[in-house]
């Protein structure tokens, strides 16, 4: 019964109904394919593009084949892009300008990566980062802060509880879908919009903002691709890279549609200080080791495009996932991977990269807190 009745507010574009009769329909038979379908349709309707994702990928986890919720699934997957949906646009509205007529010598601008707060010791070092120090300033993570979703909601409001602002942005490792996940998640597309509610919900930014007058901050989405190995630019058959991965698209076709949800935050006009993010390398120079075939899984040069389309009078780029921490300056971009590690928290005040200090770029390490060590 609730599930014909959306059909038909569907049929009438009385969204809103049909979406209260879809998740009723879902709440009185969750195994039902036909009730996830309706509520995709009716989240669509609604404007609700992410949440949709999600209804219809739950109804293609019970029955794969259904048409209706294939093509539902196949035109969220080409709005995402866009980020026309009610939430893109409450986010563009209430985080973007927030902070442009802040004076730009008011805050500060800090890059970590490959933080892994699941290991205890890095979750013992993020509640260690001063309550105090840090309240004015910004904090750039590039990726690989969890495998799981509960796991980053517990790391970023960590962080966020210590810093006026934080930018994240995924790693491969927030795509996983473990065993313990895939009654919740049925592929890594539904992880992914999870964790952008996961960040929304908690004031974490996922997209451009201005954080000071003449300063922002770009966090960009990547994926690796086999081209990254110059040498042997194929994907490996043999490779057993982020098994945990599950794509509703070719794996050799993730890289590009992770360009193209760049896309409308590249088109932006910025100007001043530009330092933009993302987890995987933007350039084959950028130092990593090559072991076992590693380049295929590292970074993106397309992704290096993005970054110098970002036009500003001085530009950074922080990374992740190399495993190295590096600093450099190619053709007017600084890149820089600060990276922490599973290990890292074992060094009671591993510090944080200031890359902007008020004035302009910088790289220098600070301590986490001031005072002298805890003696052990």
């Amino acid at each position: 019964l609730f599930s014909n009745r959306s059909a038909a507010f569907a049929r009438l574009k009385n969204w809103p109904a049909a979406l209260q009769d879809a998740e009723s329909a879902v709440a009185a038979k969750e195994d039902f394919p036909k009730a996830h379908c309706r509520r995709g349709m009716a989240l669509l309707g609604s404007g609700l593009n992410e949440d949709a994702y999600v209804a219809f990928a739950r109804a293609l986890a019970l029955e794969p084949n259904d048409p209706v919720a294939l093509k539902g699934r196949q035109a969220c997957i080409s709005l995402l892009p866009l980020w026309s949906s009610q939430r893109a646009a409450r986010w563009q509205r209430r985080r973007f300008g927030a902070d442009l007529a802040r004076p730009s010598g008011s805050t500060k601008v800090y890059a970590v990566s490959d933080v892994h707060f699941d290991h205890k010791c890095n979750e013992d070092w993020a509640h260690r980062i001063d309550d105090f120090k840090f309240r004015e300033d910004v904090l750039v993570v590039a990726g690989n802060m969890c495998d799981t979703a509960n796991g980053l909601r517990r790391a970023l409001t960590t962080l966020r509880s210590k810093f006026r602002r934080v930018f994240y942005v995924p790693g491969n490792h927030e795509h996983w879908v473990h065993p313990s996940e895939s009654a919740k998640f049925p592929d890594s597309f539904t992880k992914l919009m999870r964790v952008l509610e996961i960040c929304d919900e908690l004031d974490v930014d996922v997209h451009p903002a201005a954080v000071c007058r003449d300063v922002f901050i770009v966090p960009l989405l990547s994926w690796y691709t086999a081209e990254f190995d110059e040498d042997d630019p194929f994907p490996d058959p043999l490779g057993k890279v982020d098994q945990h991965c599950r794509w509703p698209i070719p794996d050799t076709q993730v890289w590009k549609y992770m360009m193209k949800l760049n896309s409308a935050h590249v088109s932006h006009l910025y100007h001043g200080t530009v330092i933009s993010c993302s987890h995987f390398l933007p350039r084959r120079t950028l130092p990593f080791s090559d072991h076992f075939k590693a380049a295929k899984s590292m970074g993106c040069a397309r992704l290096d495009e993005q970054v110098r389309e970002l036009k500003g009078s001085r530009r950074a780029h922080v990374y992740g996932h190399s495993h190295r921490r590096h600093v450099e300056t190619t053709d007017g971009v600084m890149y820089v991977n600060h990276y922490h590690g599973e290990d890292g928290g074992k060094t009671e005040r591993a510090p944080l990269l200031l890359i902007y200090d008020g004035r302009g770029l910088i790289s220098r390490t600070e301590d986490i807190c001031d005072g002298a060590p805890v003696q052990r």
